[in-house]
């Protein structure tokens, strides 16, 4: 990296100024023994003449000053106090006058009563950079960039491209949440189905599912849950159309996307009365252990599974590759990556860029790929390191996780996470309101439409 090559530069030049100095040190002082008996000028002894500073005293003297960088959760992305103990500990080992701090706030809080109350976090992780751009959160990176270095041909071309993409280049990555497939082997060992090791469509996925949801033992087993939002980011669908400003689900594609929950919907068992969302609470895949097929990204679950193995919880399951539609197959949804901003107006930008810049050495991403999260450098090296740090990630099929690459991300619009709602409500009424395809779409074209006018208006 640039600043490690500053860095040794500069301690070369140090080393050899400090030999030169000792040598010359040494002839004076010969010199002025042979001259006056062992006297120094003034008639003293040598022994009472005053030593000059070790290297290591004055950087002694010059230790800069103690600062806590602090960090705020935004959108309820999942950090936790173990993980920035593990990350963080090479940074601080680097720039020992720096110690990092996780907010103590609940994930999803919002980060404006915090800065009203005149506490502005150092860095945050998470957010959509179109959200925390309307709320003109985050910092500049370019001049800090110019100052310190930001070297990207180590990145993973996709993460180049979305930070780009996505952010300006004002956003940090940090690790990739990639989507998989969580598998309850107890469910396909107990209906007899075969596990899962090669990439499948969705409509292969629910011909399994239509297979696993049946009613045994009191106990109703789900075979998968499906959300029209992922089902769509496989095919990198828009909400809002980018040209028009205007709702873009009524489409060919989002068709395709509500016939497959329609097939969902269609099985014996699965819409239960009012009750058609067999996925919607986090704990699901192992409170309740009734869902066989689990949709969810790496970063949320893993490590909830391995606290419960060190509570003694065995659970029997495994990893599938991520599905999509027969067109997109052998990719998975638009890539997640896990980023950092620097929050405007933050007292310590300058040491903030460079713990964020230290966050991408081989060193700190090794790191984050043995426990749990995928490296965002361009390293295949790390992804054979992948989970090795975390137990209950022993014997489990890695290879499956990376057997469906990330997505390009489209261009993202401030407004979408408003709006949403609406594909949610469109399922709704074609699960358990028996509405057909094109009017679900239509009632929630209309819907967005009428709220990105209202929105349109109040800016």
């Amino acid at each position: 990296m640039k600043t490690n090559y500053i860095y040794k530069k500069r301690w070369i030049y140090i080393k050899r100024s400090w030999i030169g100095l000792i040598v010359l040190t040494l002839f004076v002082v010969s010199a002025c023994a042979s001259g006056t008996g062992g006297k120094t000028a003034a008639g003293s002894t040598n022994e009472d003449a005053p030593v000059s500073a070790s290297p290591t005293e004055k950087a002694t003297e010059t230790t800069q000053e103690e600062i806590e960088l602090t960090i705020f959760k935004y959108g309820g992305v999942t950090l936790t106090n173990t993980e920035v103990e593990t990350y963080f500990k090479p940074v601080e080992k680097k720039f020992p006058h720096i110690k990092i701090k996780l907010l103590d706030i609940p994930e999803g809080d919002p980060i404006e009563p915090l800065i009203t109350a005149g506490t502005i976090p150092d860095l945050i992780f998470g957010g959509g950079y179109a959200e925390l751009k309307e709320k003109d959160l985050i910092a500049d990176l370019a001049p800090l960039k110019e100052k310190y270095g930001y070297d990207e041909s180590r990145l993973k071309p996709e993460v180049v491209s979305a930070i780009n993409q996505s952010s300006e280049g004002n956003q940090f990555p940090f690790s990739i949440n990639l989507p998989v497939l969580y598998v309850n082997k107890d469910i396909f060992d107990r209906f007899n189905e075969p596990y899962i090791n090669e990439v499948k469509t969705w409509d292969e996925i629910i011909g399994i599912a239509s297979r696993l949801t049946r009613s045994e033992g009191g106990v109703q087993y789900v075979g998968i849950d499906l959300s029209p939002t992922r089902l769509g980011s496989g095919l990198s669908l828009d909400i809002i159309d980018p040209v028009t400003g205007q709702a873009a689900v009524t489409d060919e594609q989002w068709t395709k996307v509500f016939k497959t929950l329609e097939k969902l919907y269609a099985i014996p068992g699965f819409v239960q009365g009012e009750d058609y969302r067999h996925d919607d609470k986090d704990d699901v895949f192992y409170a309740d252990q009734n869902l066989a097929l689990y949709t969810h990204n790496l970063a949320q679950l893993v490590g909830p599974l391995e606290e419960l193995r060190q509570q003694g919880v065995t659970l029997n399951w495994d990893f599938a590759p991520h599905p999509n539609f027969e067109e997109a197959l052998g990719t998975s949804v638009e890539i997640n990556v896990h980023r950092f901003a620097i929050t405007k107006g933050g007292q310590y930008q300058d040491e903030a860029y460079q713990v964020l810049n230290e966050l991408l050495s081989d060193e700190v991403q090794r790191l984050v790929s043995r426990n749990g999260r995928v490296s965002v450098l361009n390293n295949p090296e790390l992804e054979l390191e992948y989970g090795a740090d975390i137990e209950v990630l022993k014997g489990k099929t890695i290879e499956n996780i990376f057997k469906a690459d990330p997505r390009e991300l489209n261009a993202e619009n401030a407004n979408e996470r408003k709006i949403t709602k609406y594909i949610g409500e469109a399922a709704a009424d074609l699960a358990i309101r028996g509405v057909d395809v094109n009017t679900a779409l239509r009632t929630a074209a209309d819907k967005i439409n009428k709220d990105l006018e209202t929105l349109g208006k109040t800016k």
